[in-house]
């Protein structure tokens, strides 16, 4: 039976369940007859935004903030107040043509206000001023909402560009972290190096494509296609063929692997947009990108622990073994198209395939106390850590755990 106590106490618990389950549930709309489904794009695209990917990275944000901070852990009823407003904005997306369109701007901005909010004054009152970019990008996010209620899909630029610099920000540190970490803990005598520069690099690159997309759309391609390569050589130290030993570390380097080549396939779509079509690089950086590195991380979170390493299941292998396989059939899946094969609708069975595994597993997980550190295997001994390990280095309930809170 699962505790309900420790559910709201662990912030990921409920938004990663409502994650999955709306990952679940949003893809049917490609399923259900056109008669009776809801409008297909808009709502399919603004629920993956905003509800999937919006629970996923708020119960990220939540529960590695104590790390962050070095304060306790964020009371029960911040977790119950962000899984209420999230569930409102569900509501509010589902009725908003039975609504005013203030009760429509407050209903789908209230969750990321929330969350911004918390952030903020928890990292102000910490000091951690370096990590301000969180409760910034939830207020790009809450923003973003609000201006899809006026416009629809014509304001969904910019949600997809903050999901990527998350992705590039967290995952950037998390993966070389947990890597370096892995290779010391083993004894792999490897090289290995990691730039964060490179991220740095990258992600202006991106800002300046986003900027730049109005005025010249063949350098915004360039720019997009470059950061793309800059993050390819970031990752060409990372040792992710010797990280295939480790399958719950492989997982998390194939995910971070979508986002260069998203971006280099959404550069060569604004370039050469007979060639490349721009909804399928956009699929390489929803889909491929985002969706990856979203379940690799859930993914951890409902892991069994074996000592220092993370067990990754048959069921969450096989789990992403299908994301992975659904959006290489958003994207490439054109080509394959006939009367017998309709690519959309296998990636959306691939997809929910996936996610209801995912969800079988992590309900499992729920039933389990909360693991002490959530998104990492614990490690016996810090002092035994070469020093360029330490810094990613977190205590947490007592114990030296290799932190993703980066």
């Amino acid at each position: 039976m699962i505790n309900s106590k420790s559910i709201w106490r662990a912030p990921y618990r409920p938004l990663f369940f409502l994650a999955g389950l709306w990952a679940l549930v949003v893809p049917l709309v490609w399923i259900l007859p056109e008669e009776i489904a809801l409008e297909r794009v808009s709502w399919h695209s603004s629920e993956l935004l905003f509800g999937m990917a919006g629970a996923a990275v708020g119960g990220y944000l939540l529960t590695v903030l104590p790390a962050w901070t070095k304060r306790g852990p964020v009371p029960p009823a911040v977790t119950t107040i962000a899984s209420s407003l999230w569930c409102i904005a569900r509501l509010t997306a589902a009725f908003s043509t039975h609504l005013s369109h203030l009760a429509s701007v407050i209903g789908a901005s209230a969750y990321f206000v929330f969350l911004a909010a918390v952030l903020a004054v928890a990292l102000l009152k910490a000091g951690a001023r370096h990590r301000l970019w969180a409760p910034l990008g939830a207020a790009v996010l809450g923003i973003s909402a609000v201006l899809s209620t006026f416009d629809g899909l014509n304001s969904m630029g910019a949600p997809w560009g903050i999901y990527s610099l998350l992705i590039i920000v967290i995952g950037g540190r998390a993966v070389p972290a947990f890597t370096r970490h892995w290779l010391v803990r083993t004894g792999t005598q490897t090289r290995f190096r990691d730039r964060p520069a490179f991220s740095y690099l990258a992600i202006l690159g991106i800002l300046a494509a986003i900027c730049l997309r109005g005025a010249s759309q063949n350098i915004s391609g360039y720019l997009l296609m470059l950061s793309g390569a800059v993050l390819l050589l970031q990752m060409a130290s990372w040792q992710s063929v010797k990280a295939v030993r480790y399958p719950a570390l492989f997982i998390l380097h194939i995910a971070f692997a979508w986002m260069p080549a998203a971006l280099i396939l959404n550069g060569l779509a604004v370039i050469v947009p007979a060639q490349f079509p721009s909804i399928a690089a956009l699929h390489a950086m929803t889909m491929g990108a985002m969706g990856t590195m979203i379940a690799a991380f859930m993914m951890r979170s409902a892991s069994v622990r074996d000592g220092e390493r993370l067990i990754l299941s048959r069921p969450t292998a096989c789990a992403f073994s299908l994301l992975s396989v659904s959006a290489l059939l958003r994207v490439f899946g054109d080509g394959m198209r006939d009367a017998y094969f309709e690519p959309v609708v296998a990636a959306a069975i691939c997809w929910m395939a996936a996610w209801a595994l995912f969800m079988m597993v992590f309900v499992q997980a729920m039933r389990r106390p909360v693991p002490r550190p959530v998104f990492s295997a614990p490690a016996a001994v810090c002092g035994k850590a070469g020093s360029d390990v330490r810094p990613y280095l977190q205590n947490t309930a007592g114990r030296c755990a290799v932190s993703s809170a980066n």
